[in-house]
């Protein structure tokens, strides 16, 4: 039997219609985090992340065990340019477009979470500015930075991750500061007046960055 060209044109739309949907793999190829610590011990943090959202309707940021930290001045933009509107206090359960060019924060028990919508789904670079207060402890003969500034349990293992750590006002040394780093295979080198957490393998599921920074009294007044 021979078909007619618009009833064959039919039957391969529906064909296609039984197709599964292509499925995206969630990556997160690349986290570039850049603290620098002010004078009162606040940090202003600086994250860029580039990923693919496979799932879900919103990115977001775990920071627990804050203590007396307090976070404010959320800013988030993307890949496009466009700056997202700041809501203050984060309600997840909405849509994907009703999240989309917003951000806010879901305050909790433990600590908080920093949270935009995603906007679509598939490859994204997400620019995220922040300030943590009273980041810098002091001590009675050394002053302290102790902080987890990449979270373990991720949407999918980073592929590369660095965090730098700058001062606004000195120049962080071997001279003037002690550095060690924790939950990732990587380095930790003085460059150029800043200290560089970096990794050298792809992370695994549980990885993390903690950073752990000793620094002589005087630098900060915290």
């Amino acid at each position: 039997m021979r078909l007619s060209a618009s009833l064959a044109a039919v039957l391969l739309a529906s064909a296609f219609s039984c197709l599964p949907a292509f499925s995206l793999t969630p990556e997160i190829r690349d986290i570039d985090i850049t603290l620098t610590l002010q004078p009162d011990g606040s940090a202003l943090i600086r994250e860029r992340w580039d990923v693919c959202a496979a799932d879900g309707t919103e990115w977001y940021l775990v920071r627990g065990n804050l203590g007396d930290i307090e976070i404010k001045d959320l800013s988030v933009s993307d890949e496009s340019g466009r700056s997202y509107i700041y809501e203050g206090d984060w309600d997840t359960e909405r849509g994907i477009s009703e999240k989309a060019g917003r951000c806010g924060i879901l305050r909790k028990a433990d600590g908080a979470e920093l949270c935009w919508g995603i906007g679509s789904l598939g490859d994204h670079v997400f620019d995220a500015g922040y300030t943590m207060t009273r980041c810098v402890k002091t001590l009675d003969d050394y002053d302290m930075l102790h902080l987890q500034t990449v979270s373990p349990g991720l949407s999918s293992a980073p592929e590369h991750v660095r965090v730098t750590v700058r001062a606004a006002e000195h120049q962080l040394d071997t001279a003037n500061t002690r550095a060690w780093g924790f939950g990732y295979a990587g380095r930790v080198d003085f460059r150029d007046g800043a200290v560089v957490y970096e990794s050298t393998e792809p992370f695994v599921r549980n990885s993390s960055v903690i950073v752990l920074l000793r620094f002589d009294k005087g630098m900060f007044d915290s």
